[in-house]
């Protein structure tokens, strides 16, 4: 009998120690989560879906902004790819929409996007055109990435590099960068034909995305256009020069802004990669706060001189593949040897297999999920958020102190 109470009672804290459930004398752990937007606030979304680019902005008085909207379609890729977050249940549209709309309570627009900036034409930034696209009555297109979540919510304004003719360099060279360009290019036309507005990027410009119902209070908020279809601001007025090699890469294409709000500043440029482009952009920027990793630190972008130059202290890898980021990369944005100080590098979604595979490194990028930026009235202070992606309560899993502006 009393080897039985002795194996009785060993069974029972051997199972003990790989229980999920607390016991009733354990209180749970509390989730804790962002505070709602408010006005004066700027907050970047760079939403984790595991199937392409997507961020979703609300700048200080609420007006708000999309940067792309990938969807990679049917999973045939021969490396490791992300799972699809939070599941595979919807589409990446219909969970950045789910995203968007609880976020978007306090603002009185609720879910309308007022501006969609596209970097450029591949799928993982406007969505592909497969057997995963949806049709829909009414419509000459299907329903992929930006398509769909056109349908889901409300866009204002659609800016990308070659509206209306789509043919810089040559309307062939755009439309081989990708098979669902023409789908894309029939929502554009409908958009336009109903009323819709849709404009080129122009590079060099502060005027093309204003803030849309306050702008008289936050003089210090701007978006520049920094480059696209290899012309680059030159850091003065609105002048621009012109990158000059020969490329048939879609990539290299992109556009990129700025943002600046009192003495913070944040940069997207795509996938731009070429260390001509990125010199040029860098020496443009000059050191910014929050940096948007190039072509999403594969390792032909984020060179050793757009990182010395640049000065990140927070740098965000938009992530779907077993190679976001690699090696070269990544090393260079943790040098110190490049320029002092500390720096972070957060990951929206990421790979297991490549964090471990980056060794020490990847030890360094912070718990991936939705990479939140929160900048505070005026710019003088910021923070980072990083929510979780698996869940659609969006708890937070890791926060920075509160850090102030450069």
């Amino acid at each position: 009998m009393n080897m039985f109470f002795t194996l009785l009672l060993m069974t029972f804290l051997s199972s003990g120690c790989n229980r999920v459930e607390p016991l009733p004398d354990e209180p749970p752990v509390e989730k804790s989560f962002v505070a709602d937007w408010q006005e004066g606030w700027l907050d970047i979304h760079q939403i984790s879906t595991g199937r392409g680019n997507v961020a979703w902005l609300v700048l200080p008085d609420g007006t708000t902004m999309l940067v792309d909207m990938g969807d990679l379609g049917e999973d045939n890729y021969q490396q490791e790819i992300m799972n699809p977050k939070p599941s595979a249940s919807k589409s990446p549209a219909e969970w950045v929409a789910r995203y968007i709309e609880h976020f978007s309570q306090p603002l009185e627009n609720g879910t309308d996007i007022d501006y969609a900036f596209i970097t450029h034409f591949h799928g993982d930034h406007i969505g592909s055109f497969d057997n995963t696209a949806i049709s829909s009555p009414g419509v000459s297109y299907k329903l992929h990435g930006i398509t769909h979540l056109a349908q889901l919510v409300d866009i204002g304004k659609v800016v990308d590099r070659g509206w209306p003719g789509y043919n810089w360099p040559s309307a062939e060279q755009v439309s081989s960068s990708n098979g669902g360009l023409g789908n894309y290019t029939s929502f554009m036309k409908l958009r336009s034909e109903n009323g819709k507005t849709n404009e080129k990027f122009i590079v060099g410009s502060d005027s093309q995305f204003p803030l849309k119902y306050d702008a008289a209070s936050y003089p210090e908020f701007s978006v520049r256009n920094v480059a696209g279809n290899l012309d680059v601001w030159t850091g003065s007025g609105t002048g621009t020069s012109h990158i000059s090699f020969d490329t048939t890469d879609e990539n290299e294409f992109s556009c990129a802004i700025r943002i600046t709000y009192g003495d913070f500043s944040w940069y997207t440029g795509g996938d731009i990669k070429s260390e001509l482009t990125e010199d040029a952009v860098a020496k443009a920027c000059g050191p910014t706060d929050v940096v948007v990793c190039n072509h999403h630190a594969y390792k032909d972008a984020m060179h050793n001189s757009f990182v010395r130059q640049m000065q990140a202290r927070a740098y965000v890898i938009p992530v779907w593949d077993y190679y976001h980021p690699e090696a070269e990369p990544l090393r260079w944005m943790l040098s110190t040897d490049l320029y002092p100080g500390d720096r972070m590098v957060f990951a929206a979604g990421l790979v297991d297999s490549n964090r471990i595979r980056l060794g020490e490194n990847g030890e360094q990028i912070k718990p991936a999920g939705h990479v939140m930026i929160r900048v505070y009235e005026g710019g003088d202070t910021w923070q980072v958020f990083v929510l979780n992606d698996s869940s659609t309560d969006y708890e937070i899993i890791y926060k920075t102190d509160v850090l102030q502006s450069k």
